[in-house]
């Protein structure tokens, strides 16, 4: 079979991952899902949590709360942490996020002391982590690492329909008992994701037949016309979630006006996000021939401190026009620890170009 081409079973994809939800249980003690308070994690805790009453037992839910989250992200994950059965793990500990619409101000630092916080911590939330690391990222494996790994399975409700990258996220490691929706490595805990193979609409089938709860945010984005690929949820200030702070005056005002006080730069993205020549790169500004050009000027001009940061990965990047692009959105939401990676482009594109300019030349 083709590598990634879709195999059709003749059981459907719910009756599927409640059986891979039943194996979990049959075999781990502690079942931790990691929380969004998006769709996807809902549904996921959702069939973690049927399980759980099902056999007596209860379930462990994880979030991570950034402080700039939306107000309605917080009220799900409120909810969730309510139901029947579920056991509460909500962080809310000093973190240093990303702050992407700023070329000055590099993070927020979420829950600091002394900071003016955007709500107040929850009663039910962990106020405190010892020697747990201040990144997001760095965050997860020391969480994991608290528990013992014979007994616990971490969950995520990672879906394969979105993305290449999060495909390979489930194949890329040896599966537990060679089960192709888990993964595990010697450096975090056993992961697993039941609903791997989950559509967008898949999703919203269970909601609606299960009348859950969900995240308000996805009826805003439907009324706004929002792509399905752009209809999620996340901390506001990363580097994929500036689109989100155009409308958001509209949906939560209060939140956008916490927003505004909370992290510099808030103002211009929400105004300029959708700009070609702005924070996309999509579009070549006139006064430039090439986009090489715009990002030796941005270069020379940025207020960001970590200039020389940014000279040295680009100088191991290959010259090609497509990667100058990207390098300039970078440069423009002042990308400087590259979360936003850069896309090379294609052999035989590229060859293809090559042919068409030859072409072109040979014709003038």
């Amino acid at each position: 079979m083709r590598a990634g081409a879709k195999l059709y079973l003749q059981q459907n994809v719910l009756l599927a991952a409640q059986e891979r939800v039943s194996i979990l249980f049959d075999s781990f003690e502690n079942i931790v899902v990691s929380l969004s308070g998006g769709k996807d994690s809902t549904v996921l805790l959702d069939l973690c949590q049927q399980e759980a009453i099902r056999r007596g037992r209860r379930v462990h839910g994880f979030f991570l709360d950034q402080e700039a989250e939306y107000q309605s992200t917080i009220d799900q994950v409120k909810h969730i942490f309510s139901l029947e059965g579920v056991i509460p793990h909500w962080y809310q500990v000093p973190l240093r996020m990303t702050n992407a619409s700023s070329l000055r101000v590099d993070f927020l630092n979420a829950w600091h002391p002394g900071e003016e916080w955007m709500r107040e911590k929850d009663q039910v939330a962990i106020q405190e982590a010892d020697g747990a690391p201040d990144r997001f990222y760095k965050f997860f494996p020391w969480f994991e690492s608290r528990w013992d790994k014979d007994s616990t399975c971490f969950l995520v409700g990672l879906r394969a329909e979105e993305s290449l990258n999060r495909f390979r996220s489930v194949v890329k490691n040896p599966g537990w008992n060679n089960l192709m929706w888990t993964s595990q490595n010697g450096k975090s805990g056993l992961k697993a994701y039941p609903i791997y193979d989950w559509t967008f609409e898949d999703v919203w089938h269970h909601i609606s037949v299960r009348g859950l709860r969900y995240n308000r945010v996805y009826d805003f984005m439907h009324w706004r016309g929002h792509r399905i690929q752009d209809v999620r949820v996340s901390y506001l200030g990363h580097e994929n979630s500036l689109k989100s702070l155009e409308s958001l005056h509209e949906f939560e005002p209060e939140t956008y006006a916490k927003l505004l006080k909370r992290m510099p730069g808030v103002h211009i993205s929400a105004r300029y996000i959708k700009e070609d020549m702005v924070y996309s790169a999509s579009k070549l500004p006139p006064a430039f021939s090439s986009w090489k050009d715009y990002r030796d000027f941005l270069l020379s001009t940025t207020p960001s401190t970590h200039v020389e940061r940014f000279r040295e990965r680009f100088a191991g990047q290959p010259e090609d026009e497509s990667i100058h692009r990207q390098q300039c959105r970078q440069l423009l939401i002042n990308d400087w620890e590259g979360n936003i990676s850069i896309i090379k482009p294609r052999a035989d594109k590229q060859e293809a170009k090559k042919d068409r300019l030859a072409k072109w030349r040979e014709i003038l």
